[in-house]
């Protein structure tokens, strides 16, 4: 849990500073004001070209793929984290916010640091979600710019062309829900942290992976009801929901708005259960599941 104190404090070197952390709660709040954008980093993907903000967003996802693969072994196998982070090369972490420092001094601890190594990791993804939302939105701007007419000498206009080239593919930038929050009773689950609910049996719960309406029923242990209303019996422990073949239940993979490994649904005891979406656009829930979820 977020509130577990350690005999031996985390001490990290961050830079010119010593900072010292009892808890995973403490080190949770000190990093989640780490994965906003700085604002010297907007300016410099403002000044980027297409071909830019491309590149720029296939290398964040070939990060992802990574970090999303070690969280879901994580959760079988929560010491597996220590030598999966330590074999990472420590340069695919920013500058921004002190990351790279962050990550190079917690390789420096033994495996009772996990928990915050797990801390870490999430907080970093979902800054790297806080820069892909970026790039879409500078990317969306510049295609209009470019497929606006060109005003010619004399008078005459001339469409704009934004060449396919520079188009990203949807398994960069796939489509997602024109309403990003869902449902107003619905709400977007923090990426990679585990969200704790309970079902009382017979109970349903809706559960939208972008766009698409899914749900949770506890009746006959777990079931999970895709997007088509085909049920799926979840077995004990994790189940992966995504397009990718190794998934638990494996979804339409024409939805390209559904990441491989979408969402992990850890079935306790067929009512409790541990939901922890790895997606890139979303996974989200009831609102009133999310207000007192339990993390970690």
């Amino acid at each position: 849990m977020l509130n577990k104190f350690f005999s031996k404090p985390l001490e990290l070197q961050v830079g010119e500073q010593s900072l010292k952390f009892s808890s995973v709660g403490d080190f949770d709040f000190a990093v989640s004001g780490r994965i906003a954008v700085p604002s010297k980093k907007i300016t410099d993907m403002v000044k980027f070209t297409p071909e830019q903000l491309q590149k720029e967003a296939r290398t964040i996802k070939e990060i992802e793929k990574k970090f999303v693969a070690i969280l879901s072994k994580s959760i079988e196998d929560t010491n597996s984290i220590n030598r999966a982070i330590r074999e990472l090369d420590p340069l695919i972490f920013s500058q921004d916010h002190s990351w790279r420092d962050i990550i190079s001094s917690l390789n420096s601890g033994d495996e009772e640091f996990n928990p915050f190594r797990r801390v870490a990791l999430v907080k970093y993804m979902q800054y790297l979600s806080a820069r892909q939302e970026i790039i879409k939105d500078l990317y969306s701007e510049k295609k209009k710019m470019l497929n606006e007419p060109i005003v010619k000498p004399g008078g005459e206009t001339e469409q704009g062309e934004f060449r396919e080239t520079l188009m990203l593919e949807n398994t960069i930038f796939e489509p997602v829900a024109d309403d990003k929050k869902g449902p107003s009773d619905f709400d977007r689950m923090p990426k990679g942290e585990a969200v704790t609910v309970t079902l009382k049996p017979g109970a349903e719960m809706v559960v939208l992976l972008s766009k698409h309406k899914c749900s949770v029923v506890a009746k006959d242990g777990i079931q999970f009801i895709d997007q088509t209303g085909k049920s799926y019996t979840l077995g004990k422990g994790r189940n992966i929901i995504g397009r990718d073949t190794i998934s638990t239940v494996i979804l339409d993979p024409s939805l390209r708005d559904i990441s491989r490994l979408h969402l992990v649904i850890e079935n306790i005891d067929d009512s409790s259960l541990q939901l922890t979406d790895l997606s890139s656009h979303g996974s989200f829930m009831p609102i009133k599941y999310l207000e007192h979820h339990s993390s970690w």
